[in-house]
């Protein structure tokens, strides 16, 4: 603070002259400034003591915070110095983890790309899976679909197979049947001699032989047809009807004839001859043509005409 200098001095009028009432009005002012000015420098100095006061004890108290201060730094400074032993032991360790720390970042690195890869390949064989199991769907339907086909196959087999053995039971029903009537069929047979009633005949004489029994008819050469009412095996004899049917009531046997054309067709229809070859002539010679190996289709050629129109054909 700079010190204010006191210069006291009269202020003279503008002539140069200073009355009396002037110069004590002058000093009494200069005295009343001066004692406003010690007032206030005591005032001044007052509150400077107090401000000084405040100081001291403000600085006692700084002066004790710093001593508690400097133990407490020295305290602090003797566990920094405990702290960087410790850290200093810690350092190898910190080192190790370090290294530790960049080998487990590259393994985390290899891991995550070997998780990648391993996403892919979730998701390739998920995308295969999901293949897997759409054709495993079709394949599931196929084979239903096989199953029902195969159970409608087995259905039809069974089928028929029972129609089949149906069939074959029928057909040997129908074969047995047939030997059955073929046995029992009555047959016509010729006799190279003139026949009369009840008479006893050879079995032997008879044509054609085989399977001759009690039914049959026997034609003599005197054109008279007989059945045979008994046959005795044993003897190798057959004895004919009483009554008999003349087959040749217009021809006679007792000389060779010349007939025309004409004559014949008339005779051969009056006799039956016609009628006697198709209803007991031809089974009989069917029947000789299957036992010496003859086949129903051969017989029915011949019938029909046609291995005669074939050799015709041929032979042109």
């Amino acid at each position: 603070m700079t010190l204010k200098k006191f210069e006291f001095h009269y202020t003279p009028t503008g002539t140069g002259v200073i009355s009396g009432p002037e110069v004590l009005k002058q000093t009494e002012d200069a005295i009343n400034e001066i004692g406003e000015y010690a007032d206030n420098a005591s005032d001044n100095s007052e509150e400077a003591l107090n401000i000084a006061k405040e100081a001291r004890t403000t600085a006692q108290t700084a002066n004790s915070t710093s001593s508690n201060a400097l133990a407490v730094a020295n305290s602090a400074n003797e566990k920094v110095e405990t702290l960087k032993q410790v850290v200093d032991d810690w350092d190898a360790d910190i080192q190790l983890s370090i290294s530790n720390s960049t080998s487990a970042l590259t393994a985390s690195s290899q891991a995550i790309q070997t998780a990648n890869t391993a996403v892919t390949s979730s998701n390739e064989a998920k995308t295969s899976a999901l293949t897997s199991a759409q054709t495993a769907q079709s394949a599931l339907n196929s084979a239903l679909q096989a199953q029902n086909s195969a159970e409608s196959a087995q259905n039809s087999a069974e089928t028929a197979q029972n129609l089949a053995e149906t069939a074959q039971q029928q057909a040997q029903s129908a074969k047995e049947a047939a030997e059955t009537a073929q046995a029992n069929a009555y047959a016509v047979r010729t006799i190279d001699s003139d026949l009369s009633i009840s008479q006893t005949i050879n079995i032997a004489d008879l044509k054609p032989q085989g399977n001759i029994k009690v039914g049959d008819t026997v034609v003599g050469t005197d054109g008279r047809m007989f059945t045979l009412v008994s046959i005795d095996t044993t003897a190798g004899t057959a004895v004919t009807s009483s009554t008999w049917v003349d087959l040749t009531p217009n021809v006679s046997y007792s000389s060779t004839q010349s007939l025309t054309e004409t004559e014949q067709t008339t005779a051969r229809n009056n006799i039956g001859f016609n009628t006697g070859i198709d209803n007991y002539l031809c089974p009989i010679l069917e029947e000789l043509i299957l036992e010496n190996g003859g086949t129903q289709e051969e017989i029915d050629k011949i019938i029909n005409g046609t291995d005669t129109e074939s050799e015709t054909e041929t032979g042109t």
